[in-house]
């Protein structure tokens, strides 16, 4: 019998897990598991008991079921444990980005069943000046929009929720002039976007081709939108975005396992939906095949 570690967030999204808790266990422990349960009160439980659990030894299985804040959570405690414990994933957030790009079904049952029966996987996962992010740390536009929307906006309109808050942000867009080295080449600008990511889609608006993505090649994709000078600049930065088209000049697209910023001052990050007050220098390192996913 497998023994699995279930850890619950119960405000995720439109507080879904607290209805779903008792069909989920039953589907697991359908599925020949012998289920313990952690319930999250606050923000670091999920990494505590993902933590503790993968030292421990005792589990098969760690699953979570929250939104791609607990995943976040989840996954760096058990990269600190060691990595060795697969993990599954039951995404009951606003917008889950992340099991959107892994293929990771939204419905409950589908997603309980894939969590115990999925195939593993090894995944990357990012270091920023030592903190865990999963598939995004971003900064500037639509950055603050995972961590500002309130959560009863997001608890009753979703990924609406995202794309409204999203419009709000951009009309106060402030460029930012930093210096970055990605694999050998270096960029200096003034960007009023910037992304190191290992998925298709950022908050639903912003979306790269699966076909750039791989997430365990050892490589993170680094994302820059240059400052527009003009309305004209704007509606073209808006087109390639929409279009997922970043070839023009308004836009840097690369990919590496470790970068380096330097930054006129210090800013607030997205890592993963949470909210990451960065420095002025910061250095971003991937961890290679880190982590196992049942996908």
């Amino acid at each position: 019998m497998k023994k699995v570690l279930l850890i619950i967030n119960p405000h995720s999204g439109k507080s879904k897990n607290k209805s779903m808790l008792y069909d989920i266990i039953d589907i697991i422990s359908g599925e020949g598991c012998l289920v313990t349960t952690q319930i999250t009160h606050k923000i670091g439980d999920a990494s505590k008991f993902a933590g503790e659990a993968g030292l421990s030894g005792e589990y098969d299985i760690i699953i979570c079921s929250g939104g791609d804040g607990t995943l976040n959570e989840t996954i760096s405690g058990v990269a600190s444990s060691g990595g060795k414990v697969p993990i599954g994933y039951i995404p009951t957030g606003s917008t889950n980005d992340f099991a959107k790009s892994l293929g990771i079904p939204s419905d409950a049952r589908e997603a309980s069943l894939r969590a115990v029966n999925g195939k593993e996987q090894y995944i990357d996962i990012g270091l920023i000046n030592g903190a865990h992010f999963n598939y995004v740390a971003s900064f500037g536009a639509f950055t603050s929009v995972s961590y500002s929307a309130p959560q009863s906006l997001k608890n009753m309109l979703g990924h609406m929720a995202y794309v409204l808050t999203g419009i709000k942000d951009m009309a106060r867009i402030k460029a930012t002039h930093l210096k970055i080295e990605c694999n050998g080449e270096v960029f200096e600008d003034d960007y009023i976007f910037g992304a190191v990511t290992n998925t298709t889609s950022l908050g639903g608006i912003v979306k790269i081709d699966d076909a750039l993505v791989e997430f365990n090649d050892g490589l993170f994709e680094l994302c820059l939108v240059r400052k527009p000078k003009n309305p004209v600049d704007i509606t073209k930065i808006a087109k390639g975005v929409l279009s997922s088209d970043y070839s023009s000049d308004y836009f840097v697209f690369r990919k590496g396992n470790k970068m380096h910023f330097e930054l006129d001052e210090k800013l607030t990050w997205s890592l993963d939906g949470e909210k990451y007050d960065g420095d002025k220098v910061l250095d971003v390192e991937v961890i290679e095949s880190a982590v196992k996913l049942k996908l």
